[in-house]
């Protein structure tokens, strides 16, 4: 297999001090005695949501993952193509009505997917429902939907891989987030 060429983009230490950043801004946002359900998008999220909850200074948190899938094996112009349809793979096992959610999101592209579970974990009585984001991509964008948190925003079209991310269920282990080159 041939090593796939990458760029770094952002550093192990610029993540680990953003993440600080946006777990401060979320702890005091939660200020009340309701619990926050912090939910994991599986499986790109993890590195992401693992090191964010540590960071988190609430008592009320309590953890939960789904697992949804959108999206192709296909690579088209360095991003992954997206059917635009939201499959929900595995539920949640917490009942978020009158709770905060906090969804833990890996990438924000083309929105569908975070347009999706907001109006899903609304339709289940969730007090509110905030978005958290490593990676925004808002020229992806394919329907109005936004994160409240966002760690970084990418300025152009880029293929991520790293923290998490993956190139065909590769690179997830890499410290750094990278951009794919194409020769």
């Amino acid at each position: 297999m041939q090593e796939l060429k990458k760029n770094l983009l952002f550093s192990e230490k610029e993540i680990r001090e953003r993440v600080k950043e946006l777990a401060k801004e979320i702890s005091e946002h939660y200020k009340d005695d309701k619990p926050v359900v912090c939910v994991c998008v599986l499986r790109g999220a993890v590195m992401f949501f693992t090191d964010l909850m540590k960071e988190v200074k609430s008592d009320a948190v309590v953890y939960d993952f789904v697992t949804l899938s959108s999206y192709e094996n296909a690579m088209v112009e360095g991003t992954m193509s997206t059917t635009g349809k939201i499959k929900l793979i595995q539920d949640l096992r917490e009942n978020v009505e009158g709770k905060h959610v906090l969804v833990v999101e890996d990438i924000v592209d083309s929105g569908y997917t975070v347009d999706y579970l907001r109006r899903y974990f609304s339709s289940k009585n969730a007090l509110d429902v905030h978005i958290a984001c490593l990676l925004d991509k808002p020229m992806s964008r394919k329907v109005d939907a936004h994160a409240d948190y966002v760690a970084f925003t990418l300025e152009r079209p880029a293929f991520i891989v790293g923290y998490g991310l993956d190139y065909d269920q590769k690179y997830r282990n890499l410290n750094g987030i990278y951009e794919v080159v194409n020769d």
